[in-house]
């Protein structure tokens, strides 16, 4: 079987065009030698010219977070699930990019690192730009990506899901061939109506809202149980014995 955890509706995304020209931004560009629109938006440095954006419509509540994406795919990349091939990724941006994972691909730990290499990438849309990607970007809706993909079922985890225990939707996930799960990538806030709509079945797994990392950590480590991967990678002494 093949898992396609996606990471939905990301608050990964360059400075909007119409803040570039705000004093914070453009101070924050030359400390790191780029233009204004070449580098991410993090509410961390850029929370005063995001009210800008506020006023101007723009859902900040869900945007300039790409700590969200960078620590929750650190939780997925670096586990028995996805180096046993159980496992693809994509992250999914609210302004309707998607990025490809290559499942070899050693994410740097360190976050500053990990920024400058989404910003190459979206320079390039590619990383590195020859020979065989680790990073691919391509505009992208997620209905676009379920028609590429072709999912058999579609699982979404939601604050305002149906209550399920996790094991419980992971083992019916696990019954699937071609299973695509919807993690939210964004800081507060819920999936658009448009996203609801193309999962088979939404989940909320804890009273709480739980991190994307959090969430995404649990679901894998409990389809590593599921799919016996763990099993296959290592012996029990007691077991061998017997």
């Amino acid at each position: 079987m093949m898992i396609s955890l996606v990471l939905v509706e990301s608050a990964l995304q360059l400075v909007p065009e119409s803040i570039r020209g705000h004093p914070q931004i453009k101070r924050f560009a030359a400390k790191r030698g780029k233009d204004p629109g070449e580098v991410l938006l993090d509410r961390t440095f850029h929370h005063s010219s995001m009210i800008s954006l506020a006023r101007a419509g723009y859902p900040i509540e869900k945007m300039g977070r790409p700590d969200i994406v960078h620590n929750a795919l650190l939780q997925v990349l670096e586990t028995p699930l996805n180096w046993e091939g159980f496992l693809q990724v994509f992250v999914h941006t609210q302004d309707d990019y998607v990025i490809s994972v290559n499942s070899k691909i050693r994410l740097p730990k360190n976050y500053i690192r990990f920024v400058g290499l989404i910003e190459q990438l979206f320079d390039q849309r590619r990383v590195p730009s020859d020979g065989g990607s680790l990073l691919e970007m391509r505009k992208s809706t997620l209905p676009q990506l379920i028609k590429k993909v072709i999912p058999d079922r579609i699982v979404g985890f939601s604050i305002i899901g149906k209550p399920e225990f996790l094991r419980v939707v992971t083992e019916s996930v696990c019954r699937f061939k071609r299973p695509m799960v919807f993690i939210g990538a964004f800081p507060k806030g819920h999936f658009t109506d448009q996203t609801q709509q193309l999962a088979d079945e939404m989940y909320r797994i804890d009273r709480e809202g739980l991190d994307s990392s959090i969430v995404a950590g649990r679901f894998v480590y409990d389809c590593e149980a599921c799919l016996g991967v763990v099993n296959n990678r290592i012996r029990i002494r007691g077991a061998q014995d017997e």
